[in-house]
C-alpha cells in the first residue's frame, strides 16, 4: 500500500459518536445571544469530566434545567434517549445546542466545536448547511468545514464516495459525526476508497460504511481518529490489486497517530481471497488500535508494516480471518517502502485473537531481513484456535491464554454475541497499563478485580 491513551479514550473515543452521545447535555448546534449560561457550562463540564461518571452527568443535567439521570441509564445503549430528552428540556428554555469533543492526549484539556454544518438525505449542496437547510453529501460540507467544525449527518442512505480534505488543528478539530450511530449509511461506488481523508485532526465517528471498493475508510493525514465505525462487506468489485486495501487504512508513511477505536470491521473481501486485504492497517507511527472487533477479513485482522513503530494494539477482540494459506489474526512488522525502519515500542495488549486458522499473533520481517526494534511488548493476550497461535522472532510473549475465549455466543458472521461469558478464561485477565479505561460499548474498565481481555469488559 501507498504511503495518557487512557484518559483519551475515555474521553475522545466515545464523546463523538452522535448528538445523543452522553455528553451531550443539549442538541448539537451554534451557540446564540439567547443560550443559557448555566446550560453551556453544563456542557462544558459533563465533557471535560465525562470519566467522572453519572453523578457529575446527573448534576451537570441538572444544572441545565432538565431531570438528572438514573444511574441505571448510564451507559451507551440506554443513556443516549435521556441525554436527549435532557438536552430537549434545556433547549426547550433558551439553552445552549453546543457539542463539546474532548480530543487532546492530556487530561482535561478540551477543543470544542466552535461552528456546525449539517447533511442529511432531504439537503441541498446549494443550501446554506445550516439544520434548517442542510447539505446533501458530506464532501460539500467538507469543503466549506473550518477549524473547530461538526459536521453533523443524519440518518439516512448517501450514495457515492466522501472525501475530506480541510484539517483542523490540535486545539480545534474537525468532526464528522452520524448523529445517530450507524444511522448515517455510506454506500460507496467504484473499486477504490469509499471516504478518502487528507485532513490532520480529524475524526469520522459513528458511520456506517460498505460498497464494491477495496477501502473503507483511506486515511492520508496525521492526528485522526476513526471511532465507532461499522465497516462492512467491501466486495473488492476490481479484485485483487497489488495496492491491497482495507477496511480502515493509515497510508502515509510520514504521517502520525491515526487511531482506530471501538470499530466493528467485517466481511473485507472474503477471507482467504486476497492476501493483501485487511481488517485495520497501519503504515505510520504512533496512533492506538483499540476496542474494535474484526472478523471475516481477507487476510489479517489487524497489520502494522511499512513504517509502523510506536502503536499500540488493546483490547481488540479478532476471530475468522484469512484461511489456512494467508493472513491471520494480528501481524506486527515493517518492511518495503519507505525502508531503514524498525519496529520499536509496539504493544500488543489483553486482545482475544480466535479462530483465524493461519496464525494469531506473529511478528513479522522479509526472510533474512532484521526488522524488530526494542521496547515491543506482546503481554496477557487471549490466543486461541490458530495453526501457530503467537509467532516470536524478537523477545517472548507473556500472559498468553491457550483457551477457548467462550463467547456469549460465537458465530463468524454478524448475529454473533462477542461479550465474555462469566466462566471465560479471559475474564480479569488484562492488564490496566497501556489499556483503554472503556470498552466497546463505553463500559468503564475495570468491572471486576482486574480488566477483561477482549473488546468487551463483561464481568
Amino acid at each position: 500500500m501507498k504511503n495518557a491513551i487512557a484518559s483519551l479514550f475515555a474521553h475522545r473515543a466515545n464523546t463523538l459518536v452522535a448528538c445523543s452521545a452522553a455528553v451531550l447535555l443539549a442538541a448539537c448546534g451554534g451557540t446564540d445571544a439567547g443560550s443559557s449560561a448555566a446550560a453551556q457550562t453544563a456542557a462544558k463540564l459533563a465533557v471535560a469530566n465525562a470519566d467522572k461518571g453519572a453523578a457529575l452527568v446527573d448534576a451537570a443535567v441538572t444544572a441545565a434545567g432538565a431531570a438528572p439521570l438514573s444511574a441505571a441509564s448510564f451507559n451507551v445503549d440506554g443513556y443516549e434517549k435521556e441525554v436527549q430528552a435532557a438536552a430537549d428540556a434545556a433547549q426547550a428554555e433558551g439553552g445552549t445546542k453546543l457539542l463539546a469533543t474532548l480530543t487532546s492526549a492530556t487530561p482535561n484539556a478540551t477543543t470544542t466545536s466552535t461552528y456546525h454544518l449539517y447533511v442529511a438525505t432531504t439537503g441541498s449542496d446549494s443550501n446554506t448547511g445550516t439544520q434548517a437547510a442542510p447539505f446533501k453529501t458530506i464532501t460539500k460540507a467538507a469543503s466549506v468545514a473550518k477549524a473547530g467544525t461538526t459536521v453533523h449527518v443524519a440518518a439516512g442512505t448517501y450514495n457515492g464516495n466522501v472525501s475530506t480534505k480541510t484539517s483542523g488543528t490540535a486545539t480545534a478539530r474537525i468532526s464528522f459525526v452520524s448523529d445517530t450511530k450507524w444511522g448515517a449509511k455510506i454506500v460507496g461506488t467504484g473499486t477504490e476508497a469509499m471516504w478518502t481523508n487528507n485532513g490532520n485532526y480529524v475524526d469520522i465517528s459513528g458511520f456506517d460504511i460498505r460498497g464494491p471498493g477495496r477501502l473503507g475508510i483511506l486515511n492520508y493525514a496525521s492526528n485522526t481518529l476513526v471511532s465507532n465505525n461499522h465497516i462492512h462487506n467491501l466486495t473488492l468489485s476490481g479484485g485483487c490489486t497489488g495496492d491491497g486495501g482495507a477496511g480502515v487504512v493509515n497510508a502515509t508513511y510520514g504521517s502520525t497517530n491515526g487511531d482506530m477505536i471501538g470499530n466493528v470491521v467485517h466481511d473485507i473481501g472474503t477471507p482467504g481471497g486476497c492476501n493483501g486485504v485487511q481488517g485495520l492497517y497501519s503504515s505510520n507511527t504512533g496512533g492506538k488500535i483499540m476496542n474494535n472487533v474484526v472478523y471475516r477479513v481477507s487476510s489479517f485482522g489487524i497489520h502494522l508494516w511499512h513504517a509502523a513503530s510506536g502503536t499500540t494494539i488493546a483490547n481488540n477482540t479478532v476471530f475468522a480471518n484469512g484461511s489456512a494459506g494467508m493472513g491471520g489474526g494480528i501481524v506486527i512488522g515493517v518492511g518495503d517502502s519507505p525502508g531503514g525502519v524498525l519496529l520499536n515500542n509496539v504493544k500488543v495488549l489483553n486482545n482475544i485473537v480466535y479462530n483465524n486458522p493461519r496464525g494469531g499473533i506473529q511478528q513479522y520481517c522479509y526472510s533474512g531481513a532484521t526488522c524488530i526494534g526494542t521496547g515491543n511488548v506482546v503481554s496477557n493476550n487471549l490466543v486461541y484456535g490458530s495453526s501457530t497461535n503467537v509467532g516470536m522472532l524478537k523477545g517472548s510473549a507473556t500472559g498468553t491464554i491457550s483457551a477457548d475465549p467462550k463467547f456469549v455466543s460465537y458465530n463468524p458472521t454478524a448475529t454473533g454475541d462477542y461479550r465474555l461469558q462469566s466462566g471465560s478464561p479471559a475474564v480479569n485477565k488484562g492488564i490496566a497499563s497501556g489499556a483503554p479505561a472503556v470498552d466497546i460499548l463505553g463500559v468503564a474498565r475495570p468491572k471486576g478485580g482486574a480488566f477483561d481481555i477482549g473488546a468487551y469488559e463483561s464481568f
